[in-house]
């Protein structure tokens, strides 16, 4: 295997999603010279590949329009060991001694050794949100004092920090994406916004379907709504718009939703935002070079305890090897593979449990969404009950103790 040279720029970046792209993005746009690198192909210039993919697609799941294949070309689920940067598929979480069996590590590329298998997906160009539904639902200020406001929960701590330290910061993500709603109906969990401040665009029209759960919703029984554990049981429950990244007019040179009913795994008009629109406007000032192909495989740490620089591996072409040198390193890779990047990352023994791990705690208790946080429907409730069970952000382990990786080279 060939070696490359060692690059240096200013920050070096791993993963091509949504945060590197952000990042990649002001750092651009600040003259500073920015190193990505990314396991998954190229960014494409338009989507017409992607759609091409799922067009032909035999199963349109949310890994379908991207790279790599689903299936190979026997029709079996692609083997992760036969690809240089794999991905889980929701194909492959299916039960043991059949087709898409979870644990069979031709089938599937996470190995997973709990009782059931961890049921997120995510890809490697523009990470898992080139197939989310769009949904933008900000923290409620309660989120961030669960321990005061829950002190016989002895799992609950406070933040460092409060919701007025992120609300100006919410604006801008929400500007940079393009998302649709009404200050007025987001108040409802006691939100606050600047006294001027605006959502990009005008809330999502209400569906036929979201037309008639709301009318069969107006009046309910005690009885019917009691699974809430709410104080009170509401007799009404009021449907409500969730904030979205979708378009509802025209927004940054993009078309305004044509409800294609198609946000996952792609929409064909890319009336929803994801990170390949960031990363295009990225790699536009300059700044920024997006290495494809490129696994990082090694967070060099020197004598100094600082970080020195990041091993890669790229595909693109021949197979090398090469490092980059920053002076910041943005590891933005996800749930899974940053800490599997930390993990692995053992320094001839001097960082013997990976890289930034001295609290073992690297790899632990990773974290799901206990109910589909993209029904489209939110239930209405006061904010003194954000976080108890039955509530669409209330998020619960999936799986404890140590999460296993597989390293692909």
């Amino acid at each position: 295997m060939a070696a490359e040279s060692c690059i240096e720029c200013d920050v070096a970046i791993v993963g091509a999603g949504f945060a590197g792209a952000l990042i990649a993005n002001e750092l651009g746009k600040a003259r500073k010279k920015v190193i990505v690198l990314e396991a998954g192909d190229r960014v494409p210039p338009n989507i017409n590949d992607y759609m091409k993919r799922f067009y032909k697609a035999t199963a349109k799941v949310p890994e379908s329009p991207y790279t790599p294949e689903v299936f190979d070309a026997a029709g079996s689920l692609t083997d992760p060991s036969k690809v240089n940067a794999g991905r889980p598929t929701v194909l492959s979480l299916l039960p043991k001694g059949g087709f898409g069996d979870w644990t069979d590590p031709k089938q599937s590329y996470l190995i997973q050794k709990g009782p059931r298998p961890f049921a997120s997906t995510y890809d490697r160009v523009a990470g898992g949100t080139s197939h989310w539904l769009g949904t933008c639902l900000r923290f409620v200020p309660a989120d961030f004092k669960m321990k005061t406001n829950y002190p016989s929960v002895p799992q609950f701590v406070d933040w460092p920090i409060g919701y007025d330290d992120v609300n100006p910061w919410y604006g801008k993500a929400e500007e940079e994406l393009g998302v649709s709603a009404d200050v007025e109906e987001q108040k409802y969990l006691g939100i606050q916004f600047p006294a001027s401040y605006r959502y990009p665009m005008p809330k999502i029209p209400s569906s036929l379907v979201d037309l008639a759960v709301a009318d069969a919703l107006k009046s309910l029984s005690a009885d019917e709504t009691k699974f809430l554990e709410m104080e009170t049981p509401p007799t009404q429950i009021r449907v409500r718009n969730l904030p979205a990244a979708r378009n509802s007019q025209p927004y940054k040179n993009r078309r305004a939703c044509a409800g294609n009913t198609n946000c996952i795994p792609i929409c064909p008009i890319q009336a929803k935002y994801d990170p390949t629109i960031t990363l295009n406007d990225a790699t536009s000032t300059g700044f920024v070079q997006i290495m494809d192909r490129t696994v990082a495989s090694d967070i060099v740490v020197g004598e100094n305890g600082r970080i020195s620089q990041v091993n890669f591996i790229r595909y693109a072409g021949p197979k090398t090897s090469g490092c980059v040198k920053a002076k910041i390193y943005v590891i933005a890779a996800n749930g899974i593979e940053t800490p599997r990047l930390l993990l692995m990352s053992k320094n001839g023994g001097r960082t013997a449990n990976g890289v930034a791990n001295s609290s073992d705690m690297v790899g632990r208790n990773l974290m799901d969404h206990g109910l589909d946080a993209d029904t489209g429907i939110s239930l209405s409730r006061p904010a003194d009950h954000v976080g108890h069970r039955g509530f669409v952000r209330w998020t619960v382990p999936q799986q404890a103790g140590r999460i296993p990786y597989r390293y692909r080279q």
